[in-house]
C-alpha cells in the first residue's frame, strides 16, 4: 500500500490514481490515516464481498473471505499498524 500525505496527494492525483489501480492508496491528513484510494474494480469486489451471502456465514462466505484476505495481505496489514 501507498502511504502518502494529503498534500502530495493534492499536487499529484493522476499519479496517485494510476498508482491506486494497482494498490490501495493511504492518504494522510496531520499524520493520521484520513482515506484510502481504491479502484473502481477494488471497490466493486468489497461491496460484492459484504453483500453477496445475505448476512449468513456460509462455508462459501468463509472461502472467499480467506481468498480475499490472502489476495490482500499487505493492505490489511497496513491499515492494522
Amino acid at each position: 500500500m501507498t502511504i502518502v500525505s494529503d498534500s502530495e496527494f493534492q499536487q499529484n492525483f493522476d499519479y496517485f490514481k494510476a498508482v491506486a489501480q494497482r494498490e490501495p492508496v493511504m492518504v494522510t491528513s496531520n499524520g493520521q490515516e484520513s482515506v484510502v484510494l481504491l479502484s473502481a474494480a477494488e471497490y466493486a469486489n468489497l461491496k460484492k464481498l459484504r453483500y453477496a451471502y445475505g448476512g449468513e456465514v456460509t462455508e462459501e462466505f468463509k472461502q472467499d473471505v480467506e481468498q480475499f484476505m490472502r489476495n490482500h495481505d499487505a493492505v490489511l496489514e497496513g491499515l492494522a499498524q
